[in-house]
């Protein structure tokens, strides 16, 4: 087996994929004057004082900081008849080795609030020269390293700064949990123009893959009995608002549907055949940015007092403005903004009443978290039942932060590790049960669980795991058998249980999103090994919550087992056949329940499992 040295080869969390990134990060927030964004507690119920942290870092000094909040949905302004101010003290020293440097933690609480009520804060410092700065507050250069050498920290401040501006912080008070659907789903994403035409039509043949192939919720609808039977629950849409790409995340209206998709007919008549069905349907919603063909940028880059002028930051208008990822045909929106608000806010309710079940949230941490704790609170009272999950593509720490903000969370973190244990050999067995454990003991214990990660190891913006392992289907059986196995709910990728896969590496993206394989195309045994594990993961599913004990990690042979309850997995993640003894009582004799492959084979009497190579099993009465 190979180890660590083999750095993972794809793309993941950005900027945080590489030693260098993340240690930039670092350095910026030791450096600046930040609110960490984790409160105490991390859920505020009715009553709950709140703890509010800041950090003034090596490169600040101040001399006082201030908490400002409001309790009645305003925006809160220092010195306003409706805003409230506590001043935060001092409460201890930080030493950071990487900047070499000490820095400085202030505290302030907020009183306790009744039930329903949405707090807003900001964080502001005064410095010695009685300058105010507003958290998050990022030095200028020449803090930051700015290098073409790659083993120099390349994070530029402009960069950083831009996703770092100051904002306002909000938290809702309530008692709201995780719908328990959303806990016990199986996902599957769908990539709306690639999955099914209407009924009747092929596939049409672009020129390349950034055309359209001419998927519709038509044929989406036409293909829910295919869905049904495989077992999944609910259905993650990417984005069907009217855009110019095919991928749908540059909307240029929120309220209507791409017409190349279909229009809200088809929409609310695929709900309401998904729900017959006893599926639910989730939205790709984009709150961070929009089209520059949205009439709103349109009308703003026109005229700088606009109305729209302030759902956006202009640098330099009407051409110099902040943008997803340096995308300029995406600009960013100000989600701090009360206009910004209304129109993603009370759209995004319209389609809760057309029939969505909630909203997937793309790069979520890009949308301040007081925008979420008011969607969330304006979604929920449309819908109790709806849900939120985000695309954060940030630490655990970060993610940790969005709790009491959003439902959950796609768990980016073990996507990494699945990728690294079960596509590169980058993590020994021992290792990624090391990090499965801590992994989810980290979340567990924050606010008793209430952020659900829903588990996945590829998607539409990273090569598939099917061509990742050179199309080894024994590897991506092995790979989704952990998966299905794990606590949280798991993703399918659209096409990935009948072989689904891709030409050449996903650059650009569009070579992961090939069109659905459909009839003889598919592979059937793939497909019916992925009905078995459905069926066992909603069968077994209050299981895999419980605690999991490991019953063997072989770095040797790449033998990993542990179990849930009276279920064991074992996994045989190499080359070569293995076999195990698994320990038994004599009143629990074990059963094989699932098998990734033909060939491998239990003997009850002796408790022992013979794998052959890149396979596993799942028995009972451990």
């Amino acid at each position: 087996m190979s180890h660590k040295e083999d750095s993972v080869p794809e793309f993941v969390l950005g900027h945080l994929s590489t030693p260098e990134g993340r240690a930039a990060s670092v350095v910026l927030a030791c450096e600046g004057f930040y609110h960490d964004l984790l409160l105490e507690p991390a859920d505020p119920e009715p009553g709950d004082d709140v703890t509010v942290s800041a950090f003034a870092g090596t490169h600040v000094t101040v001399a006082a900081v201030a908490l400002h909040y409001t309790t009645d949905g305003s925006q809160p302004e220092p010195g306003a008849d409706h805003t409230s101010s506590v001043s935060m003290q001092r409460s201890g020293q930080t030493w950071d080795t990487l900047t070499w440097s000490y820095g400085e933690c202030w505290r302030a609480v907020i009183p306790g609030q009744p039930l329903g009520t949405v707090v807003h804060y900001v964080v502001e410092g005064v410095t010695p020269d009685g300058e105010t700065i507003r958290s998050p507050h990022v030095p200028p250069p020449p803090a930051i390293i700015v290098a073409e050498d790659r083993d120099t920290l390349r994070l530029t401040a402009e960069t950083e700064a831009h996703s770092r501006l100051p904002q306002v912080y909000a938290y809702a008070v309530d008692t709201e949990a995780v719908p328990e659907w959303l806990r016990n789903a199986v996902i599957y994403q769908i990539f709306v123009d690639r999955f099914a035409p209407d009924p009747g039509k092929e596939f049409a043949q672009p020129p390349d893959r950034s055309g359209f192939y001419g998927g519709t919720l038509r044929g989406v609808r036409s293909k829910l009995d295919y869905l049904a039977d495989l077992g999944v629950t609910c259905l993650w849409l990417s984005p069907i608002f009217p855009a110019p790409s095919h991928h749908g995340y540059d909307a240029t209206d929120y309220g209507a549907v791409e017409p190349r998709l279909g229009d809200l007919d088809d929409f609310e008549q695929l709900a309401q055949a998904a729900r017959a069905h006893g599926i639910h349907i989730v939205l790709d919603y984009v709150a961070n940015h929009i089209s520059n063909e949205h009439p709103a940028f349109v009308a703003a880059q026109r005229d700088r007092s606009a109305d729209t002028a302030s759902w956006f930051r202009f640098f330099s208008w009407p051409d110099d403005y902040d943008t997803f990822l340096g995308v300029r045909s995406m600009p960013r929106l100000n989600t701090d903004d009360e206009c910004v608000r209304a129109y993603l806010i009370d759209n995004a309710c319209c389609w809760l009443e057309r029939g969505a079940d909630g909203f997937r949230l793309d790069h979520a941490h890009g949308a301040t978290h007081a925008f979420w704790s008011a969607f969330r609170t304006a979604t929920r009272a449309v819908k109790p039942s709806s849900v939120t999950f985000g695309e954060v593509t940030d630490t655990p720490a970060i993610m940790r932060s969005f709790v009491g903000r959003m439902d959950g969370e796609l768990d980016f973190i073990l996507l990494e590790a699945l990728r690294q244990f079960f596509g590169f050999h980058a993590l020994y067995p021992s290792e990624f049960d090391r990090f499965l454990r801590r992994h989810f003991a980290y979340f567990d214990g924050y606010s008793n669980s209430d952020l659900a990660l829903p588990s996945f190891f590829d998607n539409h913006d990273m090569n598939r795991f099917l061509f990742s392992v050179g199309g080894d289907v024994r590897r991506l059986k092995l790979a989704a058998l952990c998966q299905f196995t794990l606590p949280e709910p798991p993703i399918i990728y659209y096409g990935t249980e009948v072989g689904l896969s891709q030409l050449r590496p996903a650059d650009p993206l569009e070579e992961s999103r090939l069109p659905m394989l459909w009839g003889d195309a598919q592979d059937q045994d793939l497909l019916g090994f992925y009905k078995e594990l459905i069926a066992l993961r909603r069968k077994t599913y209050p299981v895999w919550r419980r605690a999991r004990r490991t019953l063997a990690t072989d770095d040797v042979r790449g033998i990993y087992a542990y179990a849930c309850g009276r279920y064991a997995v074992v996994l045989n993640n190499s080359a070569q056949p293995a076999s195990i003894r698994l320990k038994t009582t004599a009143d629990a004799p074990l059963t094989p329940v699932l098998y990734t492959d033909g060939e491998a084979a239990f003997d009850a009497e002796t408790s022992v499992a013979w794998l052959p190579p890149y396979s596993g099993i799942v028995v009972h009465g451990q």
